[in-house]
């Protein structure tokens, strides 16, 4: 049986899981939701503890929604609920997020009411291609907090109204006999007619709690909700039960243990780190709605020593008004004048000409020691004439002696990717300069069109001391672009402030093919140390994220340094040697034989591996994430033939076209390879001086052995194996 109104009401408590089993025995309905897994196959919905009777449903803004057939509507009625948003979709296609959508598909009519951008309230009738929407300015709910909502139509009439307040009233013009004389179908979370992409995706969903549906035939027995119940539920602290919740990915095998993620959802490149008052803060992009790009905010970790993170609140979302209505984007970080705390980011409002400029936000309360609540500034830095249109994003801010700088990736039209440079003496006045840097794109056409995320650090050398050398970083895109971190070492001219690099030609500094991108970075004030992020992609390829419900995580943060030879070396930061469990394995100057027969006790998929050895004429390293049989395993080896360090994988039904992964060596005699393994991720470090960054999909449980590779009288200098804790992830209070 469908769900029909009894005695003119009909009631959709979202009370919690025994309350669901019996309205599903009850009524046709449905309720979906990802598995948050690739091994689970019954769903697990997000039931929570709230202030309202019996908890309510969190609705995960890609997922969750129910499905009930055989639904009558009245022509008059009253429609109300609860809803407490932790977040706004942004209206793709400028359709509603439908928390109730009536529907018959096969007539092509709707009714719906639900929410479009940043909130604002909206009731939609659709017969066929005709439509009538009524909303207006002062329709909008609040975030993270509960809201009740009243829908009421009455011969023609209708009203709006939001705690309490009447925000609308208008009359009906569409004659809509023929809808409700239809069964309907009722979808609660998504609208009937959502947008999307693949077989799964959806956007056009709601995001939060919602509570307490309620239906009735007879408007004229409305009743205005409870004054006090309505006060005590607005001031209730919901906020642990909206959070992303990462504690249900407990059974997701290929989430990154010990690498900084997301607590669910998407997520890409890491940026803005700075130190303030004993704590670090590093910034990502992030959308809310779900494990794909879209609606980007500013997620936010905090950390004592920028390993074991925790996570924060939402920094900055985008809002309602001129300044950033349509994203909140890359940016950079900076501990400016008056030892104050700010944030430069990428705005976007796509009613602009130029849809993309600088904006900048301090904290609203310094004394915060996790800085979790932000205030924008209406300061603004546009894009000068000369670059290309819409393409100005990811603001870099460095300090030379006391003068403020800023670079913004973009291009110029013939030129090729470039960064113009502003500078500035308080950090919020800026003046623009000049292009900081053009490479020659004729000789250098992967360098592309257009630059995203430029980097520009002081290095030192590995003992601290100072020197007058940069490193500058940018990501390629548009054209011909190989989308890589390319980078230069070279000067910076504070007469033409212009970058000279020491050498045109620039330099890769991971080979893992699209595996590590998204730098920034910063110099810690506490160490002194250059230190640089970045995202480590997903290449998913056939991997299901929408189970998986996440997308991509942080690589681990490296530490640069200029060598005696004026060239570039990093290596992960020291405090990743805290991540240490147990010694699994340590030998020194010994045979390739005696080792492997110790290995076959040692597994894992959390390990960090430091092995060295002198180069021959055979090939040398180690397989991870070895099955007994050998069938299934990932290599990692130094081939004397191409002088490179090769990462390859044998796998059955891998889930992407797999292809050999080499970094150069040179003519080095020693190869020194540092390993981290973290679940699906493994990052090389090869020498101090390249590196390699991909996944390992594996679904063999026992893929978890290790073998040396290499001639059967082959000896290592060194070898050791640890087990690494992972991040114990919590909320900051």
């Amino acid at each position: 049986m469908g769900l029909k109104a009894q005695h003119g009401r009909t009631e959709i408590k979202l009370d919690g899981a025994e309350w669901w089993k019996n309205f599903q025995e009850a009524h046709q309905a449905q309720l979906h939701n990802s598995l948050y897994s690739l091994r689970d196959i019954k769903p697990d919905p997000l039931w929570k503890e709230t202030g309202t009777e019996n908890g309510s449903l969190l609705f995960d803004g890609y997922s969750t929604y129910l499905e009930i057939e055989n639904f009558s509507l009245n022509k008059n009625f009253a429609i109300s609920f609860w809803i407490a948003p932790r977040a706004f979709d942004s209206a793709i296609d400028k359709k509603i997020a439908s928390v109730l959508d009536f529907y018959n598909p096969i007539d092509s009519i709707a009714m719906r009411v639900g929410l479009l951008q940043h909130g604002q309230l909206a009731l939609e009738y659709e017969l066929g291609k005709n439509k009538q929407r009524f909303t207006n300015e002062n329709s909008y709910v609040n975030k993270n907090t509960w809201n009740h909502v009243l829908i009421v139509q009455q011969d023609n009439k209708i009203k709006l109204e939001i705690n309490n307040e009447e925000v609308l009233e208008d009359t009906l013009k569409m004659d809509l006999l023929s809808f409700f004389q239809k069964d309907l179908k009722l979808l609660i979370g998504r609208n009937s007619n959502a947008s999307g992409f693949g077989d799964k995706f959806k956007f056009n969903m709601i995001s939060g709690l919602l509570d307490e549906i309620i239906i009735k035939n007879d408007p004229s027995e409305v009743d205005k909700i409870d004054k006090k119940r309505l006060e005590k539920l607005q001031n209730e602290d919901i906020t642990h039960a909206l959070r992303l919740d990462f504690s249900k990915y407990k059974s997701e095998d290929y989430k990154p243990a010990y690498h900084a993620t997301a607590p669910a959802h998407w997520m890409n490149e890491p940026h803005a780190p700075f130190y303030y008052n004993g704590k670090y803060h590093l910034f990502y992009q992030h959308n809310p709605f779900g494990p794909y790009w879209g609606q980007i905010h500013w997620g936010h970790w905090v950390s004592e020593d920028m390993v074991n993170w925790k996570h924060a609140e939402i920094a900055l979302a985008p809002e309602k008004g001129e300044l950033d209505p349509d994203g909140i984007w890359s940016g950079s970080a900076f501990v400016g004048p008056g030892n104050m705390p700010m944030l430069f980011y990428t705005a976007g409002n796509l009613k602009k000409e130029q849809n993309q400029y600088t904006a900048i936000a301090i904290p609203k309360d310094t004394t915060d020691k996790n800085l979790q609540q932000w205030e924008k500034t209406d300061i603004i830095v546009d894009k000068p004439s000369e670059y290309k249109k819409n393409e100005f994003r990811d603001p870099f801010v460095f300090k030379v002696d006391e003068t403020y700088y800023m670079i913004v990736g973009s291009g110029i039209e013939g030129k090729g990717g470039t960064a113009p440079i502003f500078e500035s003496q308080d950090a919020l006045n800026w003046e623009y300069l000049n292009p900081f840097y053009i490479a020659d794109i004729q000789k250098y056409p992967f360098l592309g069109g257009v630059w995203e995320l430029p980097v520009f650090l002081p290095l030192t050398r590995k003992d601290g001391s100072k020197t007058n050398k940069y490193v500058f970083m940018v990501l390629p895109l548009r054209d011909e672009a190989d989308v890589e971190v390319f980078y230069w070492i070279g000067e910076f001219d504070q007469h033409k402030k212009q970058f000279v690099p020491d050498d045109a030609e620039p330099k890769l500094l991971d080979y893992g093919d699209f595996g590590f991108t998204g730098p920034s970075g910063f110099v810690d004030p506490k160490t002194g140390r250059t230190i640089v992020f970045s995202i480590a992609q997903g290449k998913y390829g056939n991997i299901d994220t929408y189970d998986m419900g996440w997308a991509h995580n942080a690589g681990l943060p490296i530490e640069l340094w200029l060598s005696d030879s004026q060239e570039l070396r990093f290596a992960p930061i020291e405090e990743v040697k805290t991540l240490r469990k147990e010694k699994l394995f340590s030998c020194k100057d010994c045979s390739k034989k005696i080792i492997n027969s110790k290995l076959e006790e040692v597994q894992g998929e959390q390990l960090e591996i430091l092995m060295e050895f002198e180069i021959s004429k055979q090939k040398q390293g180690i397989e991870v994430r070895r099955t007994e049989d050998g069938s299934t395993k990932a290599m990692i080896y130094y081939d004397p033939a191409t002088k490179t360090v090769v990462f390859d994988k044998l796998q059955e039904n891998p889930e992407r076209e797999v292809k050999a992964l080499k970094a150069p060596v040179g003519d080095a005699s020693k190869v020194k390879l540092h390993i981290f393994l973290d679940r699906s991720m493994i990052e090389i470090y090869i020498n101090d001086e390249v590196s390699i960054t991909d996944r390992i999909y594996f679904k063999e449980e026992d893929a978890k052995g290790l073998k040396i590779i290499g001639p059967e009288n082959a000896n290592l200098e060194s070898l050791s194996i640890w087990n690494l804790n992972g991040i114990d992830w919590e909320y900051v209070e």
